[in-house]
């Protein structure tokens, strides 16, 4: 029994010892989960006569991420499961690229509200990054009565689009043809913080279900120049997604060792995906050094990574408003540890690429070891591509995001009273663009278990004022803006106000959560040890009144060299055990340097 205790109480030892050095691991998130949308509608006919949708989704079938949750639905008058929602596996991709396949264009009507109703209430289940990728070529249209369609148009807007920010859900829409509801597309992807793109034939759809898999699941890349890229030993698979024009010559690849790789060429490592448009080859476990690409040079290739040593981002937004700066912190982790080594970040050159224009070098953060960080500043109104691209010498790093700047000619001014759990939004027209006279400014607010409320704000002085009061604690308050407006000339205009989620972090500065936490845990720590040693005083104090009626003495001899024992196995043990992991993480990060050295 005595030899238990100290064993159990060795192990202990170890476990702080451990715990002492190695920050905790942030808890696991849940799964993303990625829900697509696929107009089958009888003007399919004309938009896409060829049925490209197939191939496209049978792209973004492939792109999907090993572990998100997915589905693909089809609607029309009615919306149907493609693929069951399940995990992403090999097994799911191969299920889910035979049902592609089924794909059609015999549908009545184009019933989006059914559709999003649908994803919402059967395929949405967890706690993730939630997406919905929504593809159509027209207007809504669930009846020969135009009133009934006009309607359930408003319903979106109105009731659903707030439904979708409850649950925190991305909307990412394709607009095929130009005769589909491009003002409720981009209204869907602008109020949820998605993305909206514009497919002007059927042959682009793979080009944009690529930027689609990039906003749902974005993947780390490699820089991909004249066709040639390089590979290193933190890399554990890669996929090289090549598009090619009609009668283009075969794609290969070469490896580092001179060897040619064809779809012919039956590598063991090596799978093929193979379309009119493009080619999907994934190598795993691939040669280290340099790989060529034999094919004609497009931009939108890419080599696409799955690597321990990764390249982290802040959150970039996809929408920024007109004279919005954006910052860009980045990190390095290996395994998603935090890489701080001063000889590892010593290798590291961090740069900002946008519009192709002259990189701009990220700064060490000086207060965050490991931390880089810009701010782009001064972009013009209209969408950008960024490429933030790390060089560590014998490996390279790339990610690419697109975002769009929106003009906002209505500012809106936030005034927060922590103390009530009170926000004052002031919106301000710009009234050199924007008749004061004709501007008109919904408010829609919801929150999580209530039905939206609708507020129409009024304006005096030139200026629209609303305000919240009593916000509840640990609840997000989302707040859209529906505006109608004129210029001075009487021409309607249809201002963009980005959408608000006012959660608790507004009234709770950082500066004072940092000062005023520990001060309170430990006033806490400090209460809860005098009330339980007020309490073991008093259980004492008890014992002493009403001692066991025959107790034996107490042996203190015995009781010293008992102390005396465990204190030396407790300090040579802890002091051997401190060496061995000390040596064995030095061991680690050394190893980590010498795969990339």
């Amino acid at each position: 029994m005595f030899k238990s205790f100290i064993f159990t109480v060795f192990c202990v030892l170890l476990l702080s010892v451990d715990s002492a050095r190695c920050q905790p691991a942030p808890a696991a998130a849940g799964a993303d989960e990625i829900q697509v949308l696929i107009d089958v509608s009888g003007s399919m006919k004309q938009n896409d006569p060829d049925n490209l949708r197939i191939e496209a989704s049978r792209l973004l079938v492939n792109l999907l991420p090993d572990g998100a949750k997915a589905a693909f639905w089809l609607f029309a008058e009615k919306t149907a499961p493609l693929s069951a929602t399940d995990a992403v596996s090999s097994a799911w991709k191969q299920q889910a690229s035979k049902a592609t396949a089924n794909i059609h264009s015999r549908g009545l009507y184009t019933h989006i509200e059914d559709a999003i109703q649908t994803v919402l209430s059967q395929g949405f289940t967890g706690s993730g990054k939630k997406h919905l990728i929504l593809l159509t070529d027209g207007f809504v249209d669930i009846s020969k009565d135009i009133m009934q369609s006009a309607d359930s148009r408003e319903r979106i807007l109105s009731e659903w689009i707030p439904k979708l920010q409850q649950q925190n859900i991305n909307v990412q829409t394709i607009a095929l043809s130009e005769q589909a509801d491009k003002e409720l597309l981009e209204k869907l992807a602008f109020e949820t913080g998605g993305w909206a793109e514009t497919a002007q034939s059927a042959e682009q759809l793979q080009r944009v279900f690529l930027k689609m898999a990039q906003k749902a699941a974005p993947k780390e890349t490699l820089p991909l120049t004249d066709n040639k890229f390089k590979v290193d030993s933190g890399i554990h698979e890669f996929s090289v997604l090549v598009f090619k024009k009609p009668h283009a010559a075969p794609t290969q690849l070469v490896a580092p060792d001179g060897k040619s790789i064809s779809k012919q060429s039956m590598v063991a490592n090596v799978s093929w995906l193979e379309s009119q448009t493009y080619d999907l080859i994934t190598v795993k476990q691939p040669l280290i050094g340099e790989w060529r690409l034999v094919a004609e040079v497009d931009p939108d290739n890419q080599v696409m990574i799955v690597t321990d040593l990764k390249l982290q981002l802040s959150e970039i937004p996809n929408f920024l408003g007109e004279n919005e700066a954006l910052p860009i912190k980045a990190h390095f982790t290996d395994k998603d540890k935090l890489i701080a080594r001063a000889d590892f970040l010593g290798m590291l050159a961090l740069e900002v690429i946008q519009d192709q224009q002259t990189p701009a070098k990220m700064q060490v953060v000086a207060a965050e070891p490991g931390f880089y960080q810009h701010q782009v500043e001064h972009l013009s109104l209209g969408k950008h591509l960024l490429k933030i691209v790390a060089d560590g010498k014998t490996f390279k790093r790339e990610i690419v995001h697109e975002i769009e700047v929106v003009a906002t000619p209505i500012t809106v001014e936030k005034h927060v009273d922590v103390a009530q759990r009170q926000v004052s939004l002031k919106l301000l027209p710009d009234t050199k663009l924007i008749d004061p006279a004709g501007l008109v400014i919904n408010a829609v607010i919801n929150q999580a278990g209530r039905e939206p409320e609708t507020r129409v704000l009024t304006g005096k002085d030139g200026v629209w004022i609303m305000d919240l009061v009593g916000l509840p604690p640990e609840t997000t308050t989302h707040v859209n803006f529906n505006v109608m407006a004129k210029d001075h000339a009487g021409k309607p205009l249809t201002p963009a106000v980005k959408p608000l989620s006012i959660d608790d972090s507004w009234f709770a500065p950082a500066e004072k959560v940092e000062v005023a936490a520990p001060e309170a845990a430990t006033d806490a720590h400090h209460e809860e040890a005098n009330h339980e040693a007020g309490g073991e005083h008093h259980e004492q104090a008890d014992h002493e009144q009403h001692p066991p009626p025959e107790a034996p003495p107490t042996n203190w001899l015995l009781v010293g060299g008992i102390l005396l024992a465990i204190n030396l196995v407790l300090g040579v043990g802890g002091f051997f055990t401190y060496r061995y992991l000390k040596k064995n993480q030095a061991e680690k990060h050394q190893q980590l340097l010498e795969r990339l050295s």
